[in-house]
């Protein structure tokens, strides 16, 4: 990776509201494309910035490092139009430290192997055709205190199945994280493993390296508030920026109400930046939803279930 590109993670999620400039007609460099879809409802209403400061067992999909004090079961679904992409993610205690395990699934067609979400990425996975694609991903991860720092890493296998062919590589995520008074910063590299194998397609993994940070939970006037921002360098060429404020509302203990809005800004993709999600927490279930728009006029909608 250039090196020189490395100053810019800090400063890029003020880049966060920038216009998308829509996704080009260019065949995708990397795959599995399940990689790079946002992977838990709460984040994906932040414009797909993951609170670090909570205890979220999708922080598997985000963060190793989090999954040392990460609890929970969840289950969500994401509806591109026809395509449908399912998580499901829990993480627990276990030898000083905390593990987690995570499925990815997504399933689309295409006209042909070289269109829709082949060539466009996310943007394309509305397109409706008569080739058929899925990948899923399964995920294993591990996380404990080392020098101060919560450490983690997650294992990966990722299949891709196409017509008459089917690839399993394999990938790892490295994580770390720490928080400096009321914010946690975290900082994780993603997809490191070998390069897929399909004839005919020349893909890499989306090797991600990404900057987060996001603040505890504060009380303003009658609301609770917690702030997230991201940024991301996928290869060396496609910059991500995202940020995203959550306001929390309990009238009665045990029962919150929550709103989101976020934005969200990744090259080469054709999502709108704007991102709007809602939840309710009751005792130990809480409910999510998130909502994107795209340039070609289709929406993303995402429903998810916590246990906590």
């Amino acid at each position: 990776m250039n090196r020189a590109r490395l100053w810019l993670l800090p400063i890029l999620p003020l880049c966060a509201a920038a216009p998308v400039t829509g996704a080009t007609a260019q065949a995708r460099e990397t795959a599995p494309l399940v990689l790079e879809l946002p992977a838990s409802t709460r984040a994906a209403g932040l414009g797909n910035a993951f609170v670090l400061a909570g205890a979220d067992n999708d922080a598997i999909f985000y963060n190793p490092g989090l999954l040392d004090t990460a609890r929970g079961l969840g289950a969500s679904i994401a509806l591109y139009g026809r395509a449908a992409l399912f998580t499901l993610s829990a993480a627990a205690e276990w030898w000083r430290g905390g593990v987690g395990l995570g499925v990815q699934s997504l399933s689309f067609s295409a006209d042909a192997p070289d269109a829709g979400a082949h060539a466009l990425g996310e943007a394309g996975l509305s397109a409706r055709g008569s080739t058929n694609a899925s990948e899923t991903v399964l995920s294993a991860g591990y996380a404990r205190v080392l020098f101060g720092f919560r450490s983690g890493i997650v294992a990966k296998l990722a299949e891709q199945r196409l017509p008459g062919e089917r690839d399993v590589t394999v990938a790892a995520d490295l994580g770390i994280a720490r928080r400096f008074g009321i914010v946690t910063l975290g900082f994780a590299a993603q997809n490191l493993g070998r390069q897929p194998e399909l004839e005919g397609r020349d893909a890499d993994l989306p090797v991600t390296l990404s900057l987060g940070a996001a603040t505890q939970t504060s009380t303003v006037g009658p609301l609770d508030v917690t702030l997230a921002a991201a940024a991301s360098l996928r290869g060396e060429e496609r910059v991500g920026a995202s940020a995203g404020i959550e306001l929390a509302y309990w009238p009665v203990s045990g029962r919150t109400f929550i709103a989101r809005i976020g934005f969200r800004h990744v090259d080469d993709d054709g999502a709108k930046p704007l991102t709007l999600g809602a939840g309710f927490a009751g005792d130990r279930v809480l409910l999510d939803y998130a909502v994107q728009d795209f340039e070609d006029g289709e929406a993303v909608h995402r429903v998810g279930i916590r246990w906590r």
